[in-house]
């Protein structure tokens, strides 16, 4: 087995561990906070790039006045009339017609709408690309208001994630690898395939000096299932039974997995959306009771999604996948990559949450606002391997990388500490 490079290791995802479990305020308090937050964060940033003399001001300061042309900060509220909605819930039981089921609840219709503490207006020009725009975020736009009452937008000013450290890296060639889904109730159709990267990840393929520098692994997520449990109308009993028996024994297989990749290197382990854990973001630490084996180990340790962590002066942030899967469902976003980039340069890791992706209800804090630029910044469990290298305001370089689900595509992403290079390994056993 390779030894190891010593990597500097950081956990950052403190923010993320719920310190009490009160479910029973209302959200109203997240998106004010989210408000306030952010218009700090970008009213210096709006002056710096559109001077001084445009005035920053509330919509209630407007007064339905015409020609007034300033620049406003708020939170998008998009209105879309095939969003999910509780009435498809109770339809039956109301006598309404049921709203038909939709994969993207999209259209080019959709109104966009700028809100505040107080007050929301109507948003139009060509800056603003209806389509591709998601409650929940906070920008800042410039422009006037017209007679009919609607605000035209000339430009638009998103937060682009705050600043970005220096990469200093301490320890060079260091390497990541990032996994996720690996559906371990699905795993007897690629054992092999698992198999193989478990030699890979020790340096048992002549694979030495790469697995030496490989000095940690994150399991992004759904490692138990990567689909939702079915729901069968008849034999509810028996089939929750037999759901149940199945989670315990992946669990328990899992655990084995875990174990013997935790003695090859550091090993990262988040929840996702179908495991089993608590729903709502951010998820919290599987407990170290469902992997007896590997908790023994100092190397293992099961942590939040989402999940920050800073190796060798690089920050590494992450997530499952629910937020960019959420995005493609209420946009018209093309790929889970253009997704990824969307958050980074909105600052703000899970926008759509409370709307349409479930969070927990916070009082004084927004844990998901992004105040420092990752240099490495993932989403598990994503149709395929997709990655870039985008470059921000001020030069920041920020790695993307969309995680493909290893029950579908039986490979991993390795990236590279020092050059933020990134590439996909398949550990694919089928003869072409």
């Amino acid at each position: 087995m390779a030894n190891r490079l010593d990597c500097p290791y950081e956990n950052l995802s403190s923010s993320y561990l719920l310190q009490t479990s009160d479910y029973q305020k209302q959200f109203c308090h997240l998106y004010a906070h989210r408000l306030a937050e952010m218009t700090r964060l970008l009213r210096p940033l709006a002056q710096s790039k559109w001077g001084k003399e445009m005035p920053i001001m509330k919509l209630c300061e407007l007064r339905g006045e015409q020609d007034v042309h300033c620049i406003l900060i708020g939170t998008i509220y998009k209105h879309q009339a095939f969003k999910p909605s509780i009435l498809r819930d109770i339809s039956e039981e109301n006598q309404l017609a049921p709203q038909p089921q939709r994969q993207n609840y999209s259209e080019p219709g959709d109104k966009v709408i700028l809100e505040d503490e107080l007050q929301r207006v109507r948003l139009q020009g060509d800056q603003i690309e209806d389509c591709k725009l998601a409650t929940g975020l906070v920008c800042a736009v410039k422009g006037g208001t017209d007679s009919e009452g609607f605000f035209n937008v000339e430009d638009v000013l998103f937060f682009e994630s705050g600043p970005q450290k220096s990469l200093a890296v301490r320890t060079p060639n260091t390497k990541l690898v990032l996994v996720s889904g690996l559906d371990q109730l699905q795993a007897h159709n690629y054992v092999d395939a698992l198999n193989m990267f478990q030699y890979w990840l020790s340096g048992s393929f002549g694979n030495t000096s790469e697995a030496k520098s490989t000095v940690r692994l994150i399991v992004a997520g759904n490692s138990v299932r990567s689909t939702a449990v079915a729901n069968v109308p008849t034999l509810q009993v028996a089939r929750s039974q037999a759901n149940a028996n199945d989670t315990v024994q992946a669990v328990s297989q899992l655990d084995a997995w875990f174990a013997a990749w935790a003695q090859a290197l550091h090993l990262d382990v988040m929840p996702g959306a179908y495991d089993p854990a608590n729903f709502m973001l951010p998820q919290q630490p599987f407990h170290k009771c469902m992997f007896p084996q590997a908790s023994r180990l100092s190397s293992f340790q099961a942590v939040s999604n989402p999940y920050s962590c800073r190796l060798n002066s690089a920050l590494v942030v992450g997530t499952a996948g629910q937020n960019t899967a959420d995005l493609l469902r209420s946009t018209s976003l093309d790929s889970s990559l253009e997704a990824l980039r969307c958050t980074l340069t909105w600052g703000h890791i899970a926008p759509t949450a409370p709307d349409t992706l479930a969070c927990y209800p916070y009082i004084d804090s927004d844990p998901f606002i992004m105040k420092e630029c990752p240099h490495v910044y993932f989403a598990g469990n994503c149709e395929s391997f997709e990655t870039e290298l985008h470059v921000g305001s001020g030069g920041k370089r920020t790695r993307l990388v969309c995680v493909p689900s290893f029950s579908k595509t039986q490979s991993v992403a390795l990236i590279d500490l020092e050059t933020l290079d990134c590439r996909e390994v398949k550990f694919s056993v089928e003869c072409e």
